[in-house]
This record gives structure tokens, sequence and C-alpha cells, in this order.
């Protein structure tokens, strides 16, 4: 029979137990949060999801300044079906990293479902547990007014299309759409930061470089931006048309037209060395934001109305309306996101127009107000 000394000393190899007194003799010693949550992590991996809440929980208490503990319990508890510990959990994990993009993506998600009230509890709530409900009634009151999405938009994401070696569309005078679109994104910019100085406002592209279309939506996604839009001129074999028009996300083209355009704009796309918005993805992930993007895009139609509608009311240029394909750069944004056409660089009218730096103010001043009408009313 083995002794229980030789049981006690294999635990101890094993890295069960531990040598604590001078006289050899072995204690047990209390894993840490860090090994319960290893052990949780392996659990949950492994399908086992309640035993992984119940361990996940226990290192929660144990460490609760720890985020990547609260991250794990937000996936545990996501996956059990109890959406209020797991919108608690990602929220807590985003007040110790802000910066936590799962935990921000999970507990927008979740927000938008009926979440089922906390119950009373049983004894005083931590400081941490008084910041959650605090937070929580901060978010319903940003959100239950306005716009049915109830995006609010503080963060902007300006981007110049094309750039570098790649000019994008020529103009019968030469002039090239990469250099067109960096002064409109730049000017842009200047006006909100002087009309509306709180927000934020990014350009994914400062000089004449390229910029792959994913590592565009990849600069959008990092900066955690609440909008994007995009840049562009438009071009066309025939000289005759020309006007401004806007474009939104969506998986099959509303014409013919929108489907050449988006063609025309993703065709960059053999320049790209690989696909950076999949970086960091791991299926769950992909599955979750291919739900989400439905909303996203919603509210991609919504701003695009109202930033074609400020163009058509504030230039002398055709209204070509607002439609909607499956553009690369918009795709995978995990915000509202808009592609703006800004006349056709292949018409001489617009072309000549667009030459003008007092008219490319106007074209900037335009697309400036409608991103302040949706900073006020939210997408």
């Amino acid at each position: 029979m083995t002794s229980r000394r030789n049981i006690l000393a294999a635990l101890a190899a094993a890295g069960l137990l531990t040598m604590t007194s001078p006289a050899g003799a072995l204690c047990a010693e209390q894993p840490s949060a860090f090994d319960l949550a290893l052990k949780g992590q392996d659990l949950l991996s492994s399908g086992q999801v309640a035993q992984a809440v119940e361990i996940l929980t226990k290192a929660a208490t144990m460490d609760p300044r720890n985020e990547w503990v609260w991250g794990l319990l937000g996936r545990a508890s996501f996956q059990a079906g109890d959406m209020r510990t797991a919108l608690d959990s990602f929220r807590n994990a985003l007040r110790l990293n802000p910066n936590d993009t799962y935990s921000q993506m999970m507990a927008d998600m979740i927000s938008q479902r009926p979440v089922p009230p906390r119950s009373a509890p049983t004894k005083p709530l931590s400081e941490l547990e008084k910041q959650a409900q605090e937070e929580e009634k901060q978010f319903t009151r940003k959100y239950s007014k306005g716009s049915a999405l109830g995006y609010q938009v503080r963060r902007v994401v300006l981007d110049a299309g094309h750039g570098g070696f790649d000019p994008g569309a020529v103009g019968p005078n030469k002039i090239e759409e990469k250099n067109i679109t960096l002064d409109l994104a730049q000017r842009t910019a200047r006006i909100l930061e002087q009309m509306a100085p709180d927000a934020k406002y990014f350009l994914s592209r400062t000089a004449d470089y390229y910029m792959p279309l994913s590592a565009r939506t990849t600069f959008a996604n990092q900066f955690r931006a609440d909008l994007f839009v995009s840049f562009h001129i438009n071009a066309n074999a025939n000289p005759k048309p020309k006007g401004v028009e806007t474009y939104f996300c969506s998986e099959k083209a509303s014409s013919k037209e929108a489907e050449r355009v988006a063609s025309y704009e993703n065709s960059v796309l053999k320049f790209d060395k690989g696909d950076l918005t999949r970086k960091g993805y791991v299926d769950i992930e992909d599955i979750l934001f291919r739900f989400e993007r439905r909303r996203y895009w919603d509210a991609g139609g919504k701003a695009a109305k109202a930033l074609q509608k400020g163009m058509a009311k504030q230039l002398p240029m055709r209204d070509r309306g607002v439609h909607s394909a499956n553009f690369y750069v918009l795709r995978r944004a995990q915000m509202p996101s808009i592609l703006l056409e800004t006349g056709f660089i292949s018409n001489l009218d617009n072309e000549k127009f667009l030459m003008s730096p007092d008219n490319r103010h106007k074209v900037a001043q335009s697309i400036a107000a409608g991103i302040l009408g949706l900073q006020k009313q939210g997408v």
C-alpha cells in the first residue's frame, strides 16, 4: 500500500502542495486568482461552462482589479446565458482597461438586448459594484433618447482615399484623386476642430503615402471611432456623369452602378499584403462581429442620408443620392461607416470645380455640417 507521505510527495511534485515547515511537513497551498483564472479558461475552452463560471467567479472575488479575470468571467457568463453577469463583468474589465476592444464590443452588443434586472444584494456593495451601477444609469440616460440605434458621434475617423503609388482616378487635366481627398479630409478636420472641439477627430492618412484598405479599417477600430468617413472622387469611362453621392455598406449592391463603384474602390486590394483586420480575431469574435455589423450598416445608412443631404443642399453639384454596396474599406468597421464620392473627376466641370481651393473648402464645410448634425442627434 502506498504510504500517505508518498502520496503527499507526489502531489508536491505536481505543484499541488508545497513544503513549508523546517521538518519537511507538507501543507496544501491555496491557488491564486491567476491559477483559478487559468483553470477557468481551460474549462471554458473545453465546453465546461458552468464549472468555468464557478471558478472564475472565485478568481474575480480574490482579485477584483484583474481585467483579464473579468473578461474571462464575461465570456463564460455570456456562454452560460447569464447576460446580467456578463454585462457587469465586461464593464468591470473596461473600467480597468478602457482599451479592451473585445469587452467594449460585447458590452455594446449585450446592452442592445433586454437585460434582467440585478437582484437585490445580500451584502453591502463594493466600490467597484457601485461604479458599475452608476455607469449603467448613465448608459441608460445617454441612449434612451434620440435615434433607435443610439450611436453618439464623439470620435470620428476621416479617411482620405488612395495615396502614394495609388493615385486613384485621374481627371482630364491630370488632377489625381489622392491629392483632392487628402485636402478635403484635412479641411474637414480643421473645420470640425473649430466648431466642435470637445469631440475627437483622426486622419487615417496625413500625407501622400499608400495605406492598405484593411489598415484603414483597423485604424478606425483601434481608435474606437463612432463614425468612419472615407473620402473619394468618382470616375467613369463616360465623361458625362457628374455629381455627389454617398454610400454605405451592404452585402448586395443597390444597383449595377453601385456595384461598379464598389468594384473600382475594392480594386486596390491587389496591393494589400494580408487582411490586417483579421489579426487578433478568433472564431467567436468573428461570429459576434458578424452579428453586430448589421447594426453598424443600418446606422451607416442613416449617416449616409444625413451627409448626402448636406452636400446636395450646399454644393452646386448634382444630387445623385444614397446607395449601398459591399465596400471592403467599410465592411469590417466596428462603427457606422460611409464612403463619399464628392463628384466625378472624369467630368470636366466637376474636375474644374474641385481644382479650386475655395470650392474644396465649400465641400469640406458641407461634410462637416453633416457630421456636426450627427453629433447633435446621434446616428
